[in-house]
Parts: C-alpha cells; sequence; structure tokens
C-alpha cells in the first residue's frame, strides 16, 4: 500500500536545489516516489506507511537545508 503526503517547501531556487532535496528524499527507506515543482515549491512523496511516517520527510527536507511552510 502506497500513501502520498504533500509540502509546501521553501528555499529552493534552482533545478539544483530541488535536486539535491529529491536524492535526499528518494534516500529515505519507504520512499517509493519523488515530485518537486519547483515554482511554488510543491513537493509530493510517495511511500510505504508501514516502513516510513512523513513526519520523517520535514526532518529531512530542513537537514537539507530548506523550509517546510506547509
Amino acid at each position: 500500500m502506497t500513501e502520498t503526503a504533500h509540502m509546501t517547501v521553501e528555499g529552493m531556487s534552482c533545478n539544483g536545489c530541488s535536486g539535491k532535496l529529491q536524492r535526499a528524499l528518494e534516500a529515505v527507506g519507504g520512499v517509493t516516489a519523488v515530485d518537486i515543482v519547483l515554482d511554488g515549491g510543491k513537493v509530493t512523496v510517495s511511500y510505504d506507511p508501514a516502513k516510513v511516517l512523513p513526519a520523517a520527510f520535514k526532518d529531512v527536507v530542513e537537514d537539507t537545508g530548506f523550509d517546510v511552510v506547509s
């Protein structure tokens, strides 16, 4: 079973930024897909809820140098 988490992230200003965040999120165990729309900072993470909880994604975003605003 896969669930989806949505976040709005501030601080990404280029494709390099979004690529860095995408790689960091994809490295989390249980994450099956990451979609980032740079314009507006929209981040969608598909994940297995038996392996990871959405709270972990906020930590990854912040550890990568960005801020979750919603």
